[in-house]
């Protein structure tokens, strides 16, 4: 005689049912669930605003180079620097007009065909991520101090408000001629 164990098909689930166990094990799974999602929501939300942030001030990083980089290539060699508040004119070594203008708080550069080009603003940044160009310090943006150029700007970031300021002397390598 063979002896096999006997285990009716849903004998579990009928017991557990009766007892009410699968109500308690739902709410269990329920309560584990919202406390989980409770824990982890402002974890999430936190990660999701220092990416932004961090999205931001790596823009802000980049333009800084990028305006640094064209302003200091231009002025150190160009000649004939007129510097007025917000607007720079200079000659190239080709003898072409060229300068940078501040206008509505966007960076232009003036080419030597007269037309004006963005170096901020929107155009040509990071999508998502408008750059103003503000005063920075009590100083005009561009200034003669001595021989050389004196630059001030505060990049802001409209939406977060995050800044970067871009301070650069730059003495023309042609002055005197």
């Amino acid at each position: 005689m063979e002896v096999t164990p006997h285990f009716p098909v849903g004998a579990w689930y009928r017991s557990r049912r009766k007892n009410g166990w699968m109500m308690m094990d739902l709410l269990l799974a329920m309560t584990l669930v919202v406390l989980t999602l409770t824990a982890f929501l402002p974890l999430v939300s936190q990660t999701v605003r220092l990416d932004r942030k961090a999205h931001i001030q790596e823009t802000l990083l980049r333009q800084a180079v990028s305006i640094e980089a064209t302003l200091f290539q231009n002025l150190a060699y160009g000649y004939d620097i007129t510097a007025t508040s917000d607007s720079l004119q200079f000659k190239t070594p080709l003898g072409r007009k060229k300068g940078f203008i501040i206008h509505r708080e966007t960076l232009f550069v003036r080419l030597s065909d007269g037309s004006l080009q963005p170096l901020t603003g929107g155009i040509g940044t990071v999508k998502g991520c408008r750059i103003l160009i503000r005063p920075y310090g009590g100083q005009p943006f561009f200034s003669h101090q001595g021989r050389a150029i004196a630059v001030s700007l505060l990049l802001v970031e409209a939406d977060s408000g995050l800044s970067l300021p871009v301070t650069l002397m730059v003495t023309s390598l042609n002055e005197g001629i």
